[in-house]
């Protein structure tokens, strides 16, 4: 695993529209937990949407929260700037492929403190730096990270790129904007045609 630095998505506001993002209930919140099993897509949209509903009657007073989720395919310039978007619950496995998560909170703008949990199938070959690492379970096959995230236009977004030693398969990330409920993204990392 390799870690790209935030990503500026000021365009990316309006590819965050809920396109079946998906949400798991509540995980472990200490980096010695066990990582929650991955649920199936039903309960994880009705989880998802469990997540929205309470965030937007929430006071902003109470903090970030996010209202929405998208996650997918990121083209990347050289300097990180977001050349290109494609959602999608599947990333091709192949070296610097970027993938990730975008967003939307119930503020404008400021900066907010994620606590991102991934979870692969098996071990990788190593794990990448990226952020304040939180910990990894006794498998290393979860990894979490601390991060504090700047708002762009109501958005926050984080990108990871596939390295050599990446496992194919199912893969969880879990993001807990500052303290509200995870927004966990599912997708399959797959070898490509």
């Amino acid at each position: 695993m390799k870690y790209i630095r935030h990503l500026l998505v000021l365009f990316a506001a309006v590819a965050c529209t809920h396109i079946d993002a998906q949400t798991t209930g509540a995980a472990p919140r200490s980096s010695n937990d066990s990582p929650i099993p991955a649920a199936s897509h039903g309960s994880i949209s009705e989880s998802n949407a469990a997540v929205f509903k309470a965030c937007a009657v929430a006071p902003t007073a109470n903090g970030a929260c996010p209202l929405d989720a998208v996650f997918g395919l990121f083209k990347l310039a050289p300097n990180n700037d977001v050349l290109d978007f494609k959602v999608s619950n599947t990333v091709p496995r192949a070296i610097n492929q970027n993938y990730g998560w975008i967003l939307k909170l119930n503020q404008k703008t400021g900066k907010v403190r994620v606590l991102e949990r991934m979870t692969l199938p098996e071990t990788p070959k190593t794990w990448g730096a990226g952020g304040q690492p939180y910990g990894t379970s006794a498998d290393r096959k979860t990894l979490s990270l601390d991060v504090t995230l700047t708002i762009y236009d109501g958005t926050i977004s984080k990108s990871w790129d596939v390295a050599n030693g990446d496992p194919p398969g199912h893969y969880l990330i879990s993001a807990y904007v500052e303290d509200s409920a995870p927004v966990q993204f599912e997708f399959d990392v797959i070898d490509p045609r």
